[in-house]
């Protein structure tokens, strides 16, 4: 019995996912382009290839007559005759079929034995068709119907994908540039929901406690002034921690200010894929707190940092409070943070972020960022070429 052929390897390509993701690419796009949807988001695209590729086997099988058999090799055939041969009996017993329709059924059957005991593979494929047809004449009362299969199927998946979305990964959609330059509007990423202990859903109740928060991560919790809304920040203090947010944008903790050092000017966009070239470039720095290092951006007028309204850790230093911790955005001019509302109980965190696994600009379409897709947010951070060997002397000096 020969290998499935490179022939075979296409077919079942072609039909299992090249043509519903074509599809479901140019749906979404469509439906993008005449404003009927505000952004081709990921989900958009997932939802639309599970449900045109229900649509698309459903017509394939219509038009051959069978449940996926095409152009295949004898040992797939034979494997195809003996599911549909096992599937026969047990619907047979199940429907007690008698009479014609049992002689027809059983015919078709031995049909498909005589062409495998021949090694006939466009025989067998023919009488498997048959056969398939047979059933649904006969035995449609108790058979499910190939829709319902592949509805069935993908359930299941959803069931599974909700099981995972609860306990272990989660993804999130980067709404605002709080987090830039270290995430983007548009990215979409992975948050680990195991690493702390999984929440059991709507409570703040953990199954089990999990790792401990460390400082400098990335992490996703419930804002404590409204628990509908999930921010994203950067762990800057943990519990007992004395922080200080100086007027020179440095941050402080437990007296020691955190290693930092100035990258360049950063004259790229604002986080929102839009670059405003009259605007004076800002400062990159990178910063090491606890075992990560990152970016960050500060505004070159320290009069813009002091014309806002926050309030806690910047005035004086502040103790982080039993079981919270305090957050910061990384772009740190241009974001709503702990020095604005306060500290995040640690029964708020959700998870701790991972990859970015999707990455569009907004209003783009299908404008994607592919040298975004699978960087780790907690890695080392990259620069554009023109700041290179800004991050090197950075990294020479130990930061």
């Amino acid at each position: 019995m020969s290998s499935p052929t490179v022939q075979d390897r296409v077919w079942y390509a072609a039909w299992y996912f090249v043509i519903p993701a074509a599809l479901a690419v140019a749906l979404v796009q469509s439906l993008a382009l005449l404003h009927v949807i505000d952004d081709a988001a990921p989900w958009q695209y997932l939802l639309a290839f599970a449900v045109l590729e229900v649509v698309v086997l459903g017509i394939r099988d219509r038009v051959m007559g069978a449940r996926g058999l095409g152009v295949m090799d004898l040992r797939t055939i034979t494997s195809e005759a003996r599911e549909l041969q096992k599937e026969l009996e047990r619907l047979s017993k199940k429907a007690n079929v008698q009479g014609p329709a049992k002689v027809a059924l059983t015919d078709a059957s031995a049909a498909i034995d005589d062409a495998l005991a021949a090694k006939d593979a466009p025989a067998a494929a023919k009488a498997v068709r048959a056969l398939d047809v047979a059933m649904e004449q006969h035995l449609s009362s108790v058979r499910k119907g190939t829709t319902r299969e592949y509805v069935e199927a993908i359930g299941v998946a959803v069931l599974v994908a909700l099981g995972v979305r609860a306990f272990v990964v989660e993804a999130f959609k980067i709404p605002s540039p709080s987090m830039y330059p270290t995430l983007n509007v548009g990215d979409n990423i992975f948050v680990n929901k195991f690493i702390y202990g999984p929440l059991v859903p709507y409570s703040q109740r953990r199954l089990f406690q999990g790792a401990t928060v460390a400082r400098g991560e990335v992490v996703v919790f419930v804002y404590p002034q409204d628990p509908a809304k999930d921010f994203i920040k950067r762990v800057m203090g943990l519990p007992g921690d004395r922080i200080w947010v100086r007027e020179d944008g440095s941050v402080e903790v437990n007296g020691q200010p955190l290693s930092r050092c100035e990258v360049g000017p950063w004259r790229g966009d604002d986080g929102e894929g839009v670059t405003h070239g009259e605007v004076p470039p800002r400062r990159l720095f990178r910063e090491t707190h606890g075992q990560y290092s990152y970016l960050t951006l500060l505004s070159r007028d320290p009069a813009e940092r002091e014309s806002n309204m926050a309030e806690f850790c910047v005035r004086a230093p502040c103790t982080v409070p039993p079981g919270q911790v305090f957050v910061m955005g990384d772009n740190r001019d241009n974001s709503y943070d702990s020095r604005y509302w306060g500290f995040v109980p640690m029964r708020n965190i959700k998870g701790r972020a991972m990859h970015i696994w999707w990455s569009n600009l907004p209003g783009a379409g299908f404008g994607l960022r592919w040298e975004r897709f699978g960087q780790s947010i907690l890695g080392e951070p990259s620069v554009p070429p023109e700041l290179t060997s800004g991050m090197r002397a950075c990294q020479r000096r130990g930061n």
